[in-house]
């Protein structure tokens, strides 16, 4: 493996872990042309094409033709809408399945009678509440088309999946929830490996970069470093000058912007699973002296106070936490 792609899973495996998702609600939709059904999403969606094609509509973005075997994932929309054509009537979904029901539904058909569209359809949402964060970069349709699938056990998966969400056996809604998941990797691992040459600025398109990507992975592993633009430009051997103008064009934000992020977002974690670990070592970890700066950094990216955030996500029956006696040492 070349180094700049070991780079490349580092990090990625690091954002797969905070991004990590979970199913819900998955069933089927079985249309015929002509149809037109507008759903709402309150949280993310998953939606597998198993036979004929339609247009898919998120939000104000243009269509995407969806055909057999496509796979479909989309991380923040606020409606989605799949049509046969573009000039065919659109219907919001509550009105063919009643609002009461909509959300137990397993089964919703719908349309004219004409050429079949069957699609498996899910809800999801991220593991972490920290991940709200990283979806921002995301971008906002991930589509994996059947004829961009590099590996026989992609498709395999699919029909798993479909499957699973088809039937009502003992434990399916797990299996779902898996197969649904590993979809998920694969759609982010095929994605950053054609956002390069396009033009919107993403992290993602970033980490396959030979030295910006090798920038990134270095403040991903030491968070608690105190970074500067010359170290991190020297480091993979650039000006800085072109390696802060090269990082903003490809990220979308500065190197230093990019690093207050990635540490609340680790911050957040911390605070969340560890439960033992005292506010003043969680400032440590991710490089700052004072807790009292490290409070106001957390609160502008994350919207509220550590404390408030450990509060608010502390587990089930979980006792207040007291202070670490011993901070972690950084690095």
């Amino acid at each position: 493996m070349l180094q700049n792609e070991a780079y490349s899973v580092d990090v990625l495996a690091e954002v797969m872990a905070l991004l990590r998702t979970r199913g819900q609600l998955y069933g089927r939709i079985e249309l015929s042309a002509p149809f037109g059904l507008r759903f709402p999403a309150e949280k993310g969606i998953c939606l597998v094409v198993t036979r004929g094609s339609c247009l898919l509509v998120v939000d104000e973005l243009p269509p995407v033709a969806l055909v057999g075997g496509d796979f479909v994932f989309l991380p923040a929309p606020r409606t989605y809408t799949l049509k046969s054509d573009p000039r065919a009537r659109v219907r919001p979904a509550t009105e063919v399945t009643p609002p009461g029901r909509f959300h137990r539904t397993r089964l919703i058909e719908h349309g004219g009678g004409g050429l079949p569209t069957s699609v498996i359809a899910g809800c999801f949402t991220f593991a972490s509440p920290e991940s709200g964060v990283l979806v921002e970069h995301l971008p906002r349709v991930v589509h994996l088309p059947a004829s961009s699938h590099q590996s026989p056990w992609f498709a395999s998966t699919l029909q798993h999946l479909a499957a699973e969400a088809s039937g009502n056996e003992p434990g399916s809604a797990a299996v779902v929830d898996r197969l649904a998941e590993v979809l998920f990797v694969q759609a982010m691992r095929s994605q950053i490996q054609t956002m390069l040459g396009e033009g919107s600025a993403n992290w993602l398109r970033a980490l396959v970069d030979p030295q910006i990507g090798a920038a990134l992975r270095l403040m991903h592993a030491e968070p608690n470093r105190t970074w500067t633009i010359p170290q991190l430009a020297s480091s993979v051997s650039m000006s800085r000058s072109a390696f802060a103008e090269r990082f903003r064009r490809l990220v979308g934000e500065t190197p230093l912007g990019h690093l207050t992020q990635w540490r609340m977002v680790r911050a957040a974690a911390m605070l969340r699973e560890r439960g033992s670990i005292g506010m003043a070592a969680v400032a440590v970890a991710v490089g700052y002296e004072s807790e009292n700066s490290f409070g106001k950094v957390f609160k502008r990216v994350m919207h509220e106070s550590p404390g408030a955030y450990r509060q608010r996500h502390r587990p089930a029956g979980a006792s207040p936490t007291a202070p670490s006696p011993d901070p972690p040492t950084p690095g």
